[in-house]
């Protein structure tokens, strides 16, 4: 074991609010990282442009399978509902305005079929990505645009659009589908099943966009809290429940048709990287938070996403936490994430990847060392119980003029050449 040094000032790194020095193997042996995966955005055409022409699309969804290929990873997690729509032939969900530029026209082919036959040519598995609730991605007031416009630009296939009053704003004025709705969970759950049912995809993978971050005003929800409330529930407590129910509905569907067809596709959800902190913790008696910062935001109190009760209900198949932080950092250091979520993860029996920020590397001082990823893998690799990583984005893994970027990408390389 060795200590982690701070890239700038050679000094040793230590946990969040202790001395305790991080420690990481000197030696990296690759042999647990089963799971080798990378996001491939489609919001806001962060990894893919619109589709003008078919046959350059394909090219660019051969050459992400290619490039996956390329660092020796196995599975590829594509977004394929962005904002109530789709990267595939749906009868719930109109075509993605990111795929083909307006929502609803065909784009002449299917994405994800294309994409489940190049990989498969390569070993390489499809996770289906999903957003449940979002619709707007911008904030109204710079569309210049009223709640109800909004939903009436949209295609007349678009759940949102025929039902406006299943939709809630945001505290930023962007448009999501109201949780608390069982119209809405009910929509969710067969547009997942649809997926599912058709598609030879590994896994169902949802992210940390649950109740959002610029948080929903209770103005919004207050008649519904009123009529659906149990008897001493509390708001927040409410709003855990609106989001529990669906992530169970979900688990149960997907565990049925395994059963019923012999298959064995997963559920995975990848939360922001922390759930609870004790410091915010001390007045209610819960004592199994993290040891970070107080003020970070968290999965359970403003994202009202219960992950560790889906993980000992066992409605979800693994997680994959957003560790998006250096070892340096001064409120959520990497290895508190880590470490932490590692413990519940073996405590739930839940399988474990751990999604890492290669967007960030490169991007400012405490990612300018091309070894941050290498010594996050020799950290990991602490705890037998972390299967793998995820990284964020694939646009990240292309040439690039960024240094500090290119160097890491070779390194990466090296990691997993063997694999």
């Amino acid at each position: 074991m060795k200590a982690v040094l701070h890239p700038k000032t050679q000094e040793r790194i230590h946990h969040y609010g202790s001395m305790r020095e991080v420690l990481i193997q000197s030696r990296y042996s690759p042999k647990n990282q089963r799971f080798r995966g990378v996001w491939v955005s489609t919001v806001h055409n962060i990894d893919l442009p619109v589709c003008t022409d078919v046959s350059s699309y394909r090219q660019q969804l051969i050459n992400i399978v290619e490039t996956a290929s390329e660092y020796h990873m196995n599975k590829i997690i594509f977004q394929i509902r962005p904002a109530g729509d789709a990267f595939y032939q749906s009868i719930k969900n109109p075509w993605s305005r990111f795929l083909s530029g307006t929502e609803g026209k065909d784009p002449g082919f299917d994405p994800l079929a294309f994409l489940i036959q190049e990989a498969s040519k390569k070993g390489i598995a499809i996770h289906a990505w999903m957003n449940p609730y979002r619709i707007s991605t911008m904030e109204l007031s710079k569309l210049g645009m009223e709640k109800h416009q909004y939903l009436e630009s949209l295609d007349a296939n678009n759940f949102a659009r025929c039902h406006p009053d299943e939709t809630i704003l945001d505290g930023v004025g962007k448009i999501i589908l109201k949780p608390a709705s069982p119209l809405v969970r009910k929509h969710v759950e067969e547009t997942i099943m649809e997926v599912i049912e058709h598609y030879d995809i590994e896994a169902v993978h949802i992210d940390d966009y649950f109740y959002p971050y610029a948080k929903v005003p209770m103005t919004e929800e207050e008649a519904d809290y009123e009529s659906n409330k149990k008897p001493l529930e509390s708001f927040e407590d409410w709003r855990r429940r609106n989001v529990n129910l669906l992530i169970e509905a979900v688990s149960k569907r997907i565990k049925t048709l395994n059963q019923e067809t012999g298959r064995s596709v997963e559920f995975g959800i990848s939360p922001f990287a922390l759930f609870r902190t004790n410091k915010r913790l001390l007045e209610t008696g819960w004592e199994n938070g993290s040891n970070n910062h107080p003020g970070i935001l968290q999965c359970y109190d403003d994202l009202y996403s219960d992950i560790v009760l889906w993980m000992e209900q066992k409605w979800i198949d693994y997680v994959v936490p957003q560790a998006y932080f250096p070892f340096a950092h001064e409120k959520l250091p990497y290895a508190d994430v880590v470490e932490w979520w590692a413990t519940i993860a073996r405590k739930t029996k839940t399988k474990l990847y751990i999604g890492q920020a290669f967007y960030l590397v490169g991007s400012n001082d405490l990612w300018m060392d091309p070894l941050e990823i290498k010594r996050q893998f020799l950290f990991n690799q602490r705890f037998s119980n972390i299967g793998g990583t995820i990284f964020f984005t694939y646009k990240n893994f292309l040439k690039t003029n960024n240094q500090t970027l290119s160097k890491t990408q070779q390194i990466l390389k090296e990691c997993w050449k063997h694999l």
